[in-house]
Formats: C-alpha cells, structure tokens, sequence
C-alpha cells in the first residue's frame, strides 16, 4: 500500500511539474532572474534610470532594479523594491533612490536614499542574517534586520524605529543605536542624537504614525504626508529647550540645527534661530554667537513677531560683550 501511495504522489508531481513551473514563470516578467530586485505595486509617477542609460524608463509592477540603477518618484509617486529574500523597500513621493551594490547570495547591498522618504523592512534570519546599508549624503544606517523609517532632506536625516535596531552614523563618527519606538537625527554630517524615546500622544508620535501609514499603502493624497518635515522641525524646536535646560547644549544646537536643515517656512527658520541664540546666551563665553544668531532676525526683509524679542535680546547680548554704545542703540530702537 505505501508503494502504491508513492507511485499515485511520483505520478501526480510529473504531471503537475510542469503546470507548477509554468505559473511560476508567469509571476516573473520576461528576464527577470530569481534573484533579482523588482518593483512590486507602483502608484503614480515613478522613473528607474537604468545605469549606464541617458533616458530614464516609465515604471511599472515587475521591472528589474539592479545595481548602478537608480528610482525616481515624483509629487504622487510611490513604490515598492521587492528583494528576494523577502525584505522590502517602499519610497514615497519625491523621493530618489540608488541601488549601489546587491549581493543575493551574500544577502549584502549598499542602497543610497539621495532625498525623501523611505521605510525599510528587512527580512532577519537567524541562518543567514542580512548586511544592508542605508546612506544618505550625510548619513549611513546599517542594518540586518529591523523595520524603520528614514526621512531626508536637505541635509537632514530622522530615523523612525519600528522593530530591531539599526546602528546610525553621521560623516566617519561613532554609531547610535536605533531601537523601537525611538528616534535618532543628524544634519551636516555630524554624531547623531542620542536616541529618543517616542511618547504616546506626542507630536512625535504623530509623525511615525503618518509616515507608517504612508508606507503600509500609498495614500490617496499627499499633503498630510507633506507636513512630515515640520512636524518634526517644530517638535525639535520645543524639545531644544529641555535640552538646554539638562545642560546638553550641544545636542540642542544640534537638533535645532536638523530643524533647520528640514523645513524652509520663515515661523519655523526664526523660531529655530531664536531658540540657537538662547542656548548660545546661556554661556557668557558664547554672548557673540548669541547675537549673530539673533542678527539673522534682523536683517532686511525679515518682519516676524520675533525680531522683536531679537532686538532687545541683542541689546542685552552686546552689554555682556561690553559694548555699550551698541546696546543703547539696539534698546532704544526697541
């Protein structure tokens, strides 16, 4: 009876091969190799400039990204890289993306996000663990297998930790680590934050929320997505002063300097340099710094609500600096 059994199931698999091969060969596109990255569900404007080519090409569910190649997404764009070992890497709108190096065997790839915003799920495997690389012009994240979120602009990197960790670098500094629910930034290439704990209900987790969200599935339209920068810009700006408060004034600087870096609206550049100047005040060895910051408040052209608290916060910087003459001016235009 068990020979039987063997001989109806070896009788079955040769019939059945190849219908199983053939639908297989149907879910790759033609020259697509198994051990290829491809582009899952694509939304909107989305390019993948092919290395080595001049024109990028439209893209589409299935087509090939290989190393050298690089994906483009514009104001509505949103798509998914498939690797083959089941991670995966979404981008959202105007974003732009190079596969450096891909290794499948190895499980090893150098990826670089050049702008925008991506979220990386990486697939951990104890038997052969991952050795992924995330950089951004000023910025790398390693990574082997963890879920996270990486907004970058300008200068500026924020990483949002969902699961596992990922070792985040500035320009040649030491690592921070990247946890679950925390957050770590830098700008300019500098030693990233140390990391930050994600309070429910905050501003912060706000952001991670959106920005899951816009990664789960592409959104129906984009200008809450477009907010991402100056939720955090501004949350930087109130958690500056309890930095300052602690005595971590060069961290203050630091992520007031992401803040900056990440939304170009005047509230938020003069409420930014306000909040530099005033950590820089509260060193009497740094009263100049102080008051350049608040000079940038004064220059022509510049009317917000705080050039007034500039003008007489200078006046008060240029009397510890022990010039009297341009204080009195300053107050008295005050």
């Amino acid at each position: 009876m068990i020979f039987d059994r063997f001989k109806r199931a070896l009788v079955w698999c040769c019939t059945l091969a190849p219908t199983l091969f053939f639908a297989l060969a149907l879910l790759l596109p033609l020259g697509v190799q198994a051990d290829d990255i491809v582009l899952g569900m694509t939304r909107g404007d989305v390019h993948v400039l092919p290395a080595g080519r001049a024109k990028p090409l439209t893209a589409a569910q299935g087509l090939t990204v290989r190393s050298g190649d690089r994906v483009y997404t514009g104001r509505d764009g949103w798509t998914v890289l498939m690797v083959p070992d089941g991670s995966r890497v979404v981008l959202t709108a105007n974003s732009e993306f190079l596969v450096r190096t891909y290794d499948q065997q190895r499980r090893s790839g150098t990826f670089a996000l050049l702008s925008g915003m991506l979220r990386a799920i990486i697939n951990p495997s104890p038997s052969s663990p991952p050795n992924y690389r995330f950089n951004t012009l000023t910025a790398v994240a390693g990574v082997r297998g963890t879920d996270f979120t990486l907004l970058h602009r300008g200068q500026a990197n924020v990483l949002f930790g969902n699961n596992g960790t990922v070792e985040v670098q500035g320009q040649s500094t030491a690592a921070q680590p990247l946890t679950a629910n925390t957050v770590v930034q830098t700008t300019r290439g500098a030693l990233p934050t140390q990391p930050i704990a994600i309070e429910t209900g905050s501003e912060l987790a706000r952001a991670q929320t959106l920005f899951n969200t816009i990664t789960d599935a592409a959104p129906a339209e984009w200008s809450e997505a477009g907010k991402l920068p100056e939720i955090v810009a501004r949350w930087n700006i109130g958690y500056s002063r309890y930095l300052a408060d602690a005595g971590r004034h060069d961290e203050a600087l630091h992520i007031l300097q992401v803040a900056l870096d990440l939304s170009d609206a005047p509230e938020i550049q003069a409420d930014a340099h306000l909040e530099r100047a005033a950590v820089f005040s509260r060193d009497p060895a740094q009263a100049q710094q102080a008051v350049q910051e608040y000079g940038l408040l004064l220059a022509p052209g510049f009317s917000g609500a705080q050039r007034e608290t500039a003008l007489y916060l200078t006046g008060v910087g240029l009397i510890q600096l022990k010039q009297p003459a341009d204080a009195r001016s300053r107050l008295e235009q005050y």
